[in-house]
This record gives C-alpha cells, structure tokens and sequence, in this order.
C-alpha cells in the first residue's frame, strides 16, 4: 500500500473533488466565520490605534512666569527631561503661544484683534512615555524646588497652584477608564468570537467526515493502518480551512483598500490607520487559525470512527 507523501496528496486533493459539495460547504462555513474573526480584528486594531492616538495627546504643560530667571527655567527643563516617564520636552516661548492661539481662533479673529498684549505665557511642555502614568510625573514636577520659582503663581503654600501645570486634570481619569475598558472589550469579544468559529468550523468538518464514514469503514475492513486513514482526512481539513482563511484574508484586503481611504477622507479627526503590520498580524491569525482548526476538527472527527 502506497504511502509517499505524494499518494497522500493526491488523495487529498481527489477527495476534495469528490465530495465537492460538502467541500464547498466546509469552505464556505470556514469563510464566513474566519470573515466575522478578521473583521473585528481590524475593527479592534483601528480602535486600538484611536485609543493610542487620543492617550499620546496627553501632555503636561508647565506654565511660565514672565519673570522667571532664565537659568532656573533651564535648570527645571533638565530636572523634568530627567524623570521618569519623561519622553520629551519642548519649550514654547509667549509669542508661539500667541500663535498658535490665532490659529485656532482664526474664525473668531475678534478674539486677538482686541488684546493689547500679549496675555499668554510661555511654557515647558512634557511628552510621556505612558500617558497613563501622568500624575506620577506631575507630582514629581510639583515636589521639584525650582518650579515654585519659574510657574506663573505659586499658591500661599509656595506649591504650584492648579492652574500653573495642567493635563487635563478633569477629563484624563475618564479617558483612561473608558480606553482602558475599551480594550477589554475588544479582546474578550475576540476571543469569544474565535471560540465559537472553532466549534463552528469544526462541526461543519466532522459533518463532512460523518458523510463518508462508510468509506472509513472499508478501509479499516482491508487493514489500512490508522495514520493512513486519517492522513488524507487530515489534509482535506487543512486544504478546506486554508482555502477559507485566503479567501477571508482577500475579502478583508479588498474591502480594507475601499473602506480605510474613505474614512480617511471624510472622519479626518479620527485616526482612521491600518498598517502593514497589522495586515501581516491578520493574515497569520486567519491562516495559523484555519490550519489549527482543519487538524483539530477533521482529527476529532476521524477518531471516532477509527475506535474498533
């Protein structure tokens, strides 16, 4: 009895043939559900970008008086570059805080037609490695004796009054709840809906080999070994998921190169990305996932019919 790896192929491939009807139903389940997999899995990866966008423009600005001495203002940025969790910082000096206050107001231009002065203070803006971890590096700031010299006012303490460092103070705890309960969301729904792909999936493959078990049956009456039973089995579950994941993975490419431009286009305030390395994250998870899925759900059904 033959049993090169090209018999088996063979077999496999004129199997799938065969059985073309509960093969295309076999791909067609795998699709579908591999379809569902990858489009929240894209959907997760944009929101996830949006979260990390929003969460990144979290900044703490450190604001200026118009008398602070030059020397303490340099000593503060280099005691703040040197916390932790500092990823950088800039200097914004009264006249670049004047200008970009004329750019975000050049609707109302009323607004800067009527000052006399410039009002607006110079100020040290800090970047963060994790936004998440601002208000440790805010009372880091806070602790630090020069910036009681170079804020705008000190309160009666000689602390920094509120309104001296601010980072969004009122709406970053929500932020990071609501992002953070975003990506739980995202992950469990994921997990969960992948769950039920593999017990889908694998009903529909064991279906297909509950068709032909009178064939297993003749083959086990002529002394066919397991593992040259199940082989072809085993392959055809492979072949049948492989084609499932490509078509989702091409379906999926197709409607990412329409949807991702448009939404570009028309919610430019969100940022709407999908880069090459999520693609390569989806295509390996669609493929890793049907190929686990052929195996485990054409195994499992073969066994039972192998028990003498």
């Amino acid at each position: 009895m033959a049993t090169s790896p090209g018999y088996f192929i063979r077999e496999t491939w004129s199997s799938f043939r065969r059985n073309w009807v509960m093969s295309l139903v076999a791909v067609s389940i795998i699709y579908i559900a591999l379809l569902l997999v990858g489009t929240f899995f894209l959907m997760s990866s944009v929101v996830n970008g949006m979260v990390t966008s929003f969460e990144s423009k979290v900044t703490v600005s450190v604001f200026v008086k118009d008398d602070a001495v030059d020397t303490d203002v340099t000593a503060l940025k280099a005691a703040i570059q040197a916390m932790p969790n500092v990823k950088s910082i800039s200097y914004l000096t009264k006249d670049q805080a004047l200008d970009i206050f004329k750019e975000r107001t050049k609707n109302q231009p009323q607004l800067v037609e009527n000052l006399r002065n410039n009002p607006l203070p110079a100020s040290i803006e800090v970047a963060l490695v994790d936004p998440r971890q601002v208000q440790g590096v805010v009372d880091l700031i806070v602790k630090n004796p020069l910036t009681a010299k170079v804020v705008k006012t000190p309160d009666t303490l000689g602390t920094p009054a509120n309104n001296d460092i601010k980072y969004g103070q009122n709406v970053v705890t929500d932020l990071f709840k609501a992002t953070g309960v975003v990506r739980i969301f995202a992950a469990g729904f994921l997990i969960l809906l992948l769950g039920v792909s593999l017990v889908l999936i694998g009903n529909t493959i064991r279906l297909a080999i509950y068709s032909r078990r009178r064939e297993i049956g003749i083959m086990r009456l002529v002394g066919a070994s397991n593992w040259f039973i199940r082989t072809p089995f085993l392959l055809e579950g492979v072949l049948q998921s492989l084609i499932g994941s490509v078509l989702a993975i091409l379906t999926l490419l197709a409607a990412q190169a329409v949807i991702v431009p448009w939404l570009q286009k028309n919610l430019k305030f969100l940022p709407v990305n999908i880069g090459g390395m999520t693609v390569a994250q989806l295509a390996g998870l669609l493929i890793f996932s049907g190929v686990v899925i052929g195996l485990l759900g054409s195994g499992s059904a073969v066994r039972r019919y192998l028990k003498v």
